[in-house]
């Protein structure tokens, strides 16, 4: 693998130089920017470079080839959403380090009783709440195995059990629908955030949390009915899974932080204070409890929170040549006399796409900035166009490799790729069309 690295490299070069000299009647800046862009996104998609080493690198193109104003470029990477997103990273790890979430994640799933088809619902709903507030891998690596244990337990076979089947799916998919219902749920949604806010519009955890959990919600159940009517259930009973153990101590101070976060964050509109300054109470709170110390900060993930800052640069770029105007003119002309409804079709189906293939928070970098520009050419606001194109972006069902946790739920060998690809197909397109219909609501 290492030695098809310099290969990468050089293709995404050459990709980026081809792109450059075709006559596409852009701006010199924006000639200049494609370039950056292609060579940028290539080595996303290649991993050629780890993706955070990507970003940084991005920022030296910007700067040297862009002409961007250094200051402008590094001010991305401590973006205000940068900040929030921190402070979403330092709760998970407190709830991680505590236990917090393995608690939580037992008492849902406990309620479930014997009943496959609830306890499928348990698991699913399970890591779509947890999900909400810590990265989607976490949620399926303690959830996972709690699943495996109750298969095991009644002697439900790999490969074979429906029951199994639908049980790791429902972890698998329901750690990648929660990242949805909360704006520090998923990379996609800061990103879009990020771009609603430069265009002047007040758009913090409440306004995302109006159009993502209810979103995430009705996927959910849907989710659940499609999983049940695949793979419906062999057996009427089940052992039901018993946890004993009352909360502590530090996961009770740990969760009273976490309480009084998300209500900050929620209303931000009653007390004024933005949501990436509250993102800094619980920081300092954990650390001034006793509850975390400077190793725990080091368990933070930089390199998402850098691939991010990268991502916003490489949009301030596209942005700033023009070049978001010109691919948002091109799309505009192909999609002219379409109703919004269809527009949102489309965005969501592009998103899904791109995604297919790339990671989530790649697929948001380059496909955001254009959105926002395309924006202005129709009636719909910034806001829903963006938030449209950033779920999209989280559609991702249908691949083993889409994300880590799919790639964990086939794992545990229940599932085959043919049974992720039939469900995840089918998920993608009702996930698009639920996405139009409830963006008509907003």
């Amino acid at each position: 693998m290492e030695n098809t690295k310099p290969k990468m490299i050089l293709l995404s070069l050459v990709a980026a130089i081809i792109a450059y000299m075709l006559p596409l009647g852009l701006g010199d800046k924006a000639h200049v920017m494609l370039f950056v862009m292609i060579f940028v996104a290539a080595l996303w998609i290649s991993e050629a470079l780890p993706l955070h080493a990507t970003a940084i690198f991005a920022a030296f193109l910007l700067i040297t080839l862009g002409g961007l104003n250094s200051k402008d470029v590094f001010a991305q990477y401590f973006d205000p959403v940068v900040v929030l997103l921190l402070g979403g990273f330092v709760i998970a790890v407190a709830m991680r380090k505590h236990g917090l979430d393995e608690y939580m994640a037992y008492r849902i799933i406990s309620k479930a009783g014997s009943s496959p088809r609830l306890m499928i619902l348990g698991l699913l709903a399970t890591a779509t709440f947890i999900s909400m507030w810590i990265s989607n891998s976490a949620t399926a690596a303690i959830i996972m195995p709690i699943a495996v244990v109750i298969l095991g337990r009644n002697f439900l076979k790999p490969g074979k059990s429906n029951i199994g089947k639908a049980s790791v799916l429902a972890v698998g998919y329901g750690a990648t629908i929660g990242g949805i219902g909360t704006i520090i749920g998923s990379t996609p949604n800061v990103i879009a955030a990020k771009f609603i806010q430069d265009a002047g519009i007040k758009f913090g955890f409440y306004e995302w949390l109006y159009r993502g959990f209810p979103f995430m919600v009705v996927l959910m159940l849907a989710g659940w009915l499609v999983l049940i009517t695949f793979f419906k259930p062999e057996k009427k009973q089940i052992k039901a899974i018993k946890k004993a153990g009352k909360i502590t101590t530090d996961q009770k101070k740990v969760l009273i932080v976490f309480v009084l976060t998300i209500t900050l964050w929620i209303t931000e509109s009653m007390h004024g204070v933005s949501n990436a300054v509250v993102a800094l109470v619980p920081i300092v709170l954990l650390y001034f409890l006793g509850l975390l110390d400077t190793d725990d900060f080091t368990k933070v993930d930089w390199p998402t929170l850098i691939l991010i800052g990268g991502g916003l640069a490489l949009g301030l770029g596209i942005h700033t040549s023009s070049l978001d105007s010109s691919f948002a003119s091109l799309i505009s002309n192909a999609t002219g006399g379409q109703s919004i409804f269809i527009l949102f079709i489309i965005l969501g189906i592009f998103g899904v796409a791109f995604t297919s293939f790339i990671s989530n928070t790649t697929a948001a970098s380059v496909y955001l900035p254009i959105v926002v520009a395309l924006a202005s050419s129709f009636g719909a606001g910034v806001t829903n166009i963006v938030v449209v194109a950033a779920i999209g972006v989280s559609l991702d069902f249908v691949f083993v490799f889409g994300t880590p946790p799919t790639a964990i739920a086939y794992g545990t060998k229940y599932v085959s790729t043919k049974d992720i690809a039939k469900i995840g197909v089918t998920l993608s397109i009702i996930g698009v069309i639920l996405l139009a219909l409830m963006s008509m609501m907003w």
